[in-house]
């Protein structure tokens, strides 16, 4: 009997061009992958996909935008093509939580997800601990199929406020028993140490308790695209790496990070040819959830790569509302992060486009860089920044990095920050200017020029995109807060369901401040 949710429309030749893709899309450079043609068959009920660039603000876009079209030489991107197209919607979106005019992701997605603010690192309950009802919640229970694809832990934040109604972000292991007790049809990311018996402190074998409630269960990029688990009518739970999906460059750059892991393009695909088998319609929130990391290592060229991955993504979504229009995108982004900027480079500004080129010859991720630096001296740390990124260090940054990765090293007072991943950042930027015999400036040292105020969130708000059925028709081409995405949403499907709210004033009391060595323990454990 064929199970709702999961579709049996897939044929062979779905099939191998999927796999094919997965095959080649190292070999291709990366602005090509956006070009892949999936296939998908027509669904007969509503979609909704709910797209989120996580801790993606508007400079890291314009960045990807410049090096498709002027590095690339590419006509120009998904993203950018749809904010122009006549039947999109573009609107503003505020973000900020009971706890602060700064977010946290959770509080964030959980604003969406029911269109009730709470306070920061809680998910979907009020600060006195009263549970949300969330948008996949009431979906589910009028029978449309659910779906969670991401390149974070899929018990991170983002997607666990969809789902999961946890006091604290961090209580992973009891979010990925929320999933169990949820059943998405769909949960695909990283984070295989929330399920692997020998990592969870209970000792339960979770990937044996979802294959015991009928799912197909997928741990690698080969077994994903497998005949069997393409075709099959069983609910999906695909983990691929022990913590996050590794960064979009590193995937890119080193072969056996991408041959075991799919891109967030992959995922998508996979799982909407799966969910809109579903009669009734379906629901799925994807996320590129390491633009947030990048940026608060200050890593402007992971940013990038990972942003220009969520770029991709958009390519397989638009290819899918070719066959299935009755489906509505919602794009946006928590909030922003890092305080990202593209600096006018050199007099006038004038080698501030070039300032930027300069991201592209880096191969690696600072988390990729910084672990080859551990336990390493000054002259190796050299070493090592110039393999990855062509760029040599002056002999006092290389002290000063080595310095910060010693337990004693006192940074500037004041926010913490990751370290070496901030001093990475900052070489990468530096560049020195002189006048030439002819009195003009000229730049005797020059690297990139994307600066950062620090590597935590920021309170701007963040755009927000719509596109496909009735995204005109939906209140969301003008400024909002992101609790209003419930709201639409809810109208989107006809459903009419209030979650009860609490003032700042009325949270203020619930609100606990974590002591510096615990923020800094959640912090390391966010990005790691």
């Amino acid at each position: 009997m064929r199970k709702e949710g999961i579709s049996d429309g897939i044929s062979r030749r779905d099939l191998l061009k999927l796999a094919a893709f997965g095959a080649i899309s190292l070999t291709l450079p990366p602005y090509l992958l956006s070009g892949h043609q999936a296939e998908f068959s027509p669904s007969k009920g509503r979609g909704l996909i709910f797209l989120v660039g996580d801790g993606m603000p508007l400079g890291v876009i314009r960045a990807m935008h410049e090096i498709v079209t002027r590095v690339w030489n590419k006509e120009g991107t998904n993203l950018y093509s749809l904010m122009g197209e006549e039947g999109a919607s573009v609107g503003y979106m505020g973000t900020k939580s009971l706890s602060s005019i700064v977010t946290d992701s959770a509080p964030a997605s959980v604003a969406w997800a029911t269109g009730s603010k709470t306070v920061n690192k809680m998910l979907a309950s009020l600060p006195d601990g009263r549970p949300l009802k969330t948008i996949m919640e009431l979906l589910k229970e009028e029978g449309y199929a659910c779906g969670l694809v991401t390149t974070t832990r899929v018990t991170h934040a983002t997607p666990a406020a969809w789902v999961s109604h946890q006091i604290e972000r961090d209580s992973e292991e009891e979010i990925a028993l929320d999933y169990l007790r949820f059943k998405p049809e769909i949960l695909l990311g990283g984070g295989s140490k929330q399920f692997d018996p020998k990592s969870r402190k209970d000792g339960r074998d979770l990937f044996a308790e979802f294959a015991q409630r009928g799912y197909d269960i997928v741990k690698n990029k080969e077994a994903f695209f497998s005949q069997e688990i393409i075709l099959s009518e069983r609910p999906l739970l695909g983990v691929f790496n022990r913590s996050h999906i590794s960064y979009y460059v590193d995937r890119v750059n080193f072969r056996e990070l991408g041959d075991m892991q799919p891109t967030l393009a992959e995922m998508t695909a996979v799982a909407l040819k799966k969910l809109s088998g579903n009669p009734k319609g379906f629901i799925l929130q994807v996320e590129a959830g390491r633009i947030d990391h990048a940026n608060h290592s200050n890593d402007a060229w992971g940013a990038i790569m990972d942003t220009l991955e969520l770029d991709h993504t958009l390519g397989i979504i638009r290819e899918f509302l070719r066959t299935n229009p009755n489906t509505l995108v919602i794009l946006t982004s928590d909030h922003g992060n890092s305080g990202w900027g593209i600096n006018g480079t050199g007099p006038e500004y004038n080698d501030a486009t070039e300032a930027l080129k300069k991201y592209t010859a880096i191969k690696a991720s600072f988390e990729m860089i910084g672990e080859k630096m551990k336990g390493k001296g000054p002259q190796e740390i050299k070493e090592i920044f110039e393999h990855y990124t062509t760029y040599t260090l002056f002999d006092w940054e290389a002290e000063e990095i080595y310095k910060s990765m010693n337990s004693d090293y006192q940074p500037y007072p004041g926010d913490f920050l990751y370290y070496p991943d901030a001093l990475l950042g900052r070489a990468l930027a530096h560049s020195t200017y002189r006048k030439d015999e002819g009195g003009k400036l000229k730049a005797s040292l020059r690297r990139g020029n994307v600066g950062f105020t620090s590597t935590n969130h920021t309170g701007e708000d963040q755009i927000l995109l719509a596109f496909g059925h009735e995204a005109r028709n939906l209140g969301l081409n003008r400024y909002v807060d992101n609790t209003y995405l419930f709201e639409a949403m809810c109208k989107y499907f006809g459903i009419k369901y209030k979650n009860p709210v609490m003032t700042e004033k009325e949270a203020r009391s619930y609100i606990k401040i974590s002591s510096l060595t615990e923020w800094q323990r959640h912090m390391k454990l966010h990005i790691s």
